[in-house]
């Protein structure tokens, strides 16, 4: 697939957002194309990391959770370091960092308890500078942040630099998989780099016994 989603694309995307346990049949069957091209289409949209995987929506409030927002200023250099404090947390749902110094979570948890017992470690965490927040009464719309339009495109991250690409770069094939590289240079560093990790990995055979143990 290019770094520009087409029609079909953008069908096969909006009939898995629509109904996540929709098979490949049906979803060609509502869209009226072959389901080998709805399979290959999918894959290639999870290899690039656009489908990030399928999940079941459960209502917080029918379980009995609390919700809360809760927003936590820093210095913009601590950002990165107050995430990896918050980020494995379970009762942390979902995790925004802001423009403006900010990282806004949302919580979920039925024992209050541990909701305080979070709050106090939170406030041992030098880089937090300010916390507030606020128990979510009613949730009137929740819906998936990514909004699929008829404009949207891909950014990809470069395999071998880490940048965005804007333009379409370089799509390889290596071992069954693509590949995406955002120019020719990177595109030789990164076969380089493979073909090492390759050779590397083909030298660690495992050690095999020729003659086992007798059993006693």
């Amino acid at each position: 697939m290019s770094l520009n989603l087409d029609d079909v694309d953008r069908k096969i995307l909006r009939e898995l957002q629509n109904d996540g346990r929709a098979s490949f049949r049906d979803v060609s069957a509502r869209i009226s194309v072959s389901t080998p091209t709805v399979s290959s289409r999918v894959q290639a949209m999870v290899e690039v990391g656009l489908i990030r995987g399928y999940s079941t929506m459960l209502d917080a409030d029918m379980l009995g959770q609390v919700s809360v927002v809760l927003l936590l200023e820093s210095k913009p250099a601590d950002l990165d370091k107050v995430v990896e404090k918050i980020k494995d947390q379970e009762l942390v749902r979902q995790i925004y960092v802001l423009s403006d110094s900010r990282v806004m979570c949302i919580l979920s948890f039925y024992n209050q308890f541990k909701y305080q017992r979070f709050l106090e470690s939170l406030a041992s965490v030098p880089e937090i500078t300010r916390m507030d927040n606020s128990m979510v009464m009613r949730v009137p719309k929740e819906s998936p942040r990514a909004a699929l339009t008829d404009e949207a495109g891909l950014l990809i991250k470069c395999y071998y630099c880490g940048h965005m690409m804007k333009d379409e770069g370089v799509k390889i094939k290596l071992d069954g998989k693509y590949h995406y590289l955002c120019c020719s240079v990177c595109e030789r560093l990164y076969r380089e780099k493979y073909e090492k990790l390759k050779k590397s990995a083909g030298t660690l055979k495992p050690v095999v016994q020729a003659h086992p143990p007798h059993e006693h």
